[in-house]
């Protein structure tokens, strides 16, 4: 059942009126025969050339149209205030509060198919007080103790199976002279887990997780002083035994995994794809936060990919419907392989399992289980722990009644209300056109374009986050406009001829980050114009023009393409027979941001490429 059984009564009788009538069209189709368009907004582009194929093989009778945006829960309220917010919304940082005051613009996902595909001790943490469940996460990273066990062998220490036993590891290892633990604790995300991961046991009983959907559903914004005091008395001791001081405010994540590295310290906090990242694999082991016997031992994890659909859909029973299969296929197994892309990854669903590398050995037990705790992401998790653990670390707070006090009273205070920073006077649609190309990527290619002083510019539709609408704007909601990853800018000297071998690369080649993947990801062109073919294979690229008039072979233009140079462009400018050019120092999402700020307007969209 996908959702509840009158949406598939009502879908069958409509399927046979519309039979009888002589007017039935294919599923995901509109009834004049048009493909049903759904916009998928992707807080990766990485999401969009390993997912958005998937997507579209999956419904083939669907016009997806997506986007790229900044990784934040906050671009979602600035799209919701606005009344276009996309049909399927997808985030990396999340917290269930960040997004409780739009809630009603969520589909409630409690009965559905898809959420029932989760562990409800996971579900729970995505619960609000009222039993709405809007956000659904997929898969997760896995955050714990990486220790070195060589290192621990070397000296006769049992690897430790509990928190007394970690204790004892950490006095030991100390009489020998090695650094028991360090992290880095410089950044926040390090002083929220490790605060929270130390303490899961008292985080997962029945207060804590009364306490934890209160503060979610926004019934409170203080700590609970049976929960939480406990927390930061263990986080006091933790300081102590495991020799913890301010000279690791300092230190950052490759200087805490060289520290491991050359055996100065023991064990430290991190994930697997870390491990990797930083070459100590093989004489690494991932433990859990220990709890006081092994069974309250918890790993912490912190989901990869959360969704959530508009519930405009609901208007539709048959759209609905369409949105629930989307969903179904998003959470799934074959969805969640495109999802988890990185290493060790974790499903959160019932039915899926992923494989695990070596460091990962103690795992599975945890899994089958269901001890992994998701980590409380919100804002003011991230801000106020550092602000509290680091105080902690310096002696700010000596105790942990002064730490519990500060954190609440971090939690109280009122955040400032953001001023207006520019107001843009025109809107345009993002949706794509084949005679003409999508006016709100045009405007912000061209106003690029403008700013660099170039006289061709080229970069990808899907780094401009849907819609622009008319209206005043925050500073941080003028970088609301474009992807929140970092692209880069080349800057070069092209002939007409090797411009359009660099177009007829980056319009055809695939499998990888900056690929053509639908008309909504096509290239947008400033400066000229492109006539594009569409073919079963794809995209032919057909001529180039300036005003109508093709580009001269010999002539010489300058030129600035955005994209990833490793992954692409690097690539395609070799294969235009570009072997110079420089990167540029401006950052693509601050030029437009500054321009606005400075009182300039988006320069006015053009026509930029015939589609047939």
């Amino acid at each position: 059942m996908r959702k509840k059984k009158w949406i598939v009564w009502f879908l069958a009788g409509a399927v046979i009126i519309s039979l009888l009538a002589g007017c039935g069209s294919g599923f995901g189709e509109e009834a004049d025969g048009r493909k049903d368009t759904v916009t998928v907004a992707f807080w990766s582009d990485e999401l969009t050339e390993n997912y958005g194929p998937y997507l579209q093989e999956s419904f083939p009778d669907v016009n997806f149209e997506f986007y790229v945006i900044t990784n934040s829960t906050d671009f979602y309220k600035f799209k919701e205030k606005n009344g276009n917010l996309p049909d399927i919304l997808t985030v990396r940082r999340f917290s269930l509060g960040d997004v409780a005051s739009f809630k009603d613009s969520l589909i409630d996902l409690s009965d559905s198919e898809a959420a029932g595909a989760f562990h409800q001790s996971y579900l729970r943490s995505y619960t609000y007080s009222d039993g709405t469940v809007n956000w659904l996460p997929v898969c997760a990273e896995i955050d714990g103790i990486i220790v070195n066990k060589p290192l621990l062998e070397e000296y006769n220490i049992s690897l430790p199976a509990n928190y007394q036993e970690f204790k004892e590891a950490c006095e030991a290892l100390k009489k020998h002279g090695i650094r028991p633990f360090r992290s880095n604790f410089s950044a926040d995300y390090t002083c929220m887990e490790i605060l929270q991961g130390l303490s899961v046991q008292r985080l997962t009983s029945q207060e804590g997780r009364e306490w934890r959907q209160q503060y979610e559903s926004g019934q409170t914004d203080q700590l609970s002083e049976e929960v939480w005091l406990p927390v930061f008395e263990r986080l006091r001791e933790f300081i102590e035994y495991a020799g913890i001081n301010a000279s690791d405010l300092e230190y950052d994540t490759a200087e805490v995994f060289r520290a491991f590295q050359k055996h100065e310290t023991a064990m430290i906090r991190g994930t697997s794809s870390e491990a990797t990242h930083y070459g100590v694999e093989e004489e690494s082991v991932m433990m859990p936060y220990y709890g006081e016997t092994s069974d309250d031992n918890w790993y912490l994890t912190y989901p990869a990919f959360q969704v959530a659909a508009s519930a405009a859909a609901k208007s539709d029973p048959a759209r609905e419907e369409l949105i629930y299969d989307i969903l179904n296929a998003m959470v799934g197994p074959d969805g969640l392989r495109y999802i988890s892309t990185g290493q060790d990854m974790i499903a959160y669903t019932n039915e899926t399992k992923l494989a695990l590398s070596p460091v990962m050995e103690h795992i599975q037990p945890y899994i089958d289980s269901n001890r992994l705790y998701i980590r409380l992401a919100s804002s003011d998790m991230f801000s106020i722990s550092q602000q509290v653990v680091q105080g902690m670390i310096t002696g700010e707070y000596p105790d942990a009644q002064s730490a519990f006090c500060a954190f609440n009273e971090s939690m109280k205070g009122e955040p400032a209300s953001p001023k207006t920073a520019a107001h843009i006077d025109t809107g345009y649609s993002y949706t794509f056109d084949p005679d003409g190309g999508s006016p709100a990527a045009s405007a912000v290619m061209n106003s690029v374009r403008e700013e660099l002083g170039t006289q061709l510019l080229t970069g990808q539709s899907i780094n401009v986050s849907g819609d622009i609408h008319a209206g005043d704007y925050t500073e941080e909601e003028l970088r609301f406009l474009t992807m929140g990853e970092s692209i880069d800018i080349l800057l070069c000297e092209m002939t007409g001829s090797q411009m359009h071998d660099y177009m007829d690369y980056v319009l055809t080649e695939s499998g990888k980050r900056g690929s053509v993947i639908n008309d909504s990801s096509l290239y947008v062109s400033s400066g000229f114009e492109m006539e594009v073919g569409k073919t079963d294979a794809g995209y032919d690229l057909k001529k180039l023009t300036i005003k109508g008039k093709e580009l001269k072979p010999e002539k010489v233009y300058s030129v600035a393409v955005l994209g990833n140079e490793v992954l692409m462009h690097k690539e395609a400018l070799k294969a235009a027979g570009i072997t110079k050019y420089k990167k540029s120092e401006a950052v693509y999402k601050q030029i437009v941001a500054d321009r606005l700020l400075k009182g300039r307007q988006l320069a006015a969209p053009t026509d930029y490429i015939t589609l047939h």
